[in-house]
């Protein structure tokens, strides 16, 4: 019986929250992913029984973020990230392969609680700067024909706010991330019209001790 509560004990030392840095020290970890990303679907209609509709969009992060160990459980983080994010449009009486893109430089703040070894769960706040917005697509016109179009699509704030949350797991310096960024500020400069980020964000990183 004590043998077995010995190896128990050693089988679960893995799991005690040690996040194997030491307290009080810096890591810098340059990463880069891709973005799934998407805009909540806005309450317009293009046909007296045609709501528009969003769906997702693929982009690249790719930033770096640093990293202050404060426990051996719990860390800060702050980082800057270029995201390219923004919608696809289902296809309609209106629009066909229609899409804005909105470049973003987020700033992630997140608390780091290491819930096993290596593996952490992240929360925060996520301010956002649109760098670009732009949409292209083609559009039905007057006549009944489908015609290309794209513009700097000035509709958008430049500003947003998102709250990240995530999961990561280090092995050695390599670091994989997942996060949902839940966006709480409508991107639009429309009262009328709410719409909001909604981004699933998958990267890879390398952590540097500093």
């Amino acid at each position: 019986m004590k043998r077995n509560l010995v190896l128990l004990a050693m089988l679960a030392m893995p799991f005690m929250g040690n996040a194997q840095r030491e307290v009080g020290s810096w890591t810098l970890t340059p990463k880069v992913g891709v973005n799934i990303a998407r805009l909540t679907d806005p309450d317009i209609y293009v046909a007296e029984d045609t709501k528009i509709e969003y769906t997702n969009k693929v982009g690249l992060v790719a930033g770096a973020e640093l990293e202050y160990q404060l426990k051996n459980w719990f860390s800060l983080s702050g980082g800057l990230l270029y995201s390219n994010q923004g919608t696809k449009m289902k296809d309609n009486q209106a629009f066909r392969n229609y899409s804005y893109t909105l470049h973003y430089l987020n700033i992630p703040l997140t608390a780091n609680f290491y819930i096993a070894r290596d593996f952490a769960f992240h929360v925060g706040l996520q301010p956002g700067f649109a760098l670009k917005k732009s949409a292209e697509g083609e559009m039905l016109d007057g006549h009944g024909n489908w015609a290309s179009t794209s513009s700097d699509d000035t509709w958008f704030r430049t500003f947003d706010l998102s709250i990240p949350i995530g999961l990561s797991y280090n092995i050695g310096p390599v670091q994989i991330d997942a996060r949902y960024n839940l966006g709480l500020t409508n991107t639009t400069k429309l009262d009328a019209v709410k719409i909001r980020n909604r981004v699933i964000q998958l990267t890879l990183g390398y952590r540097f001790d500093l």
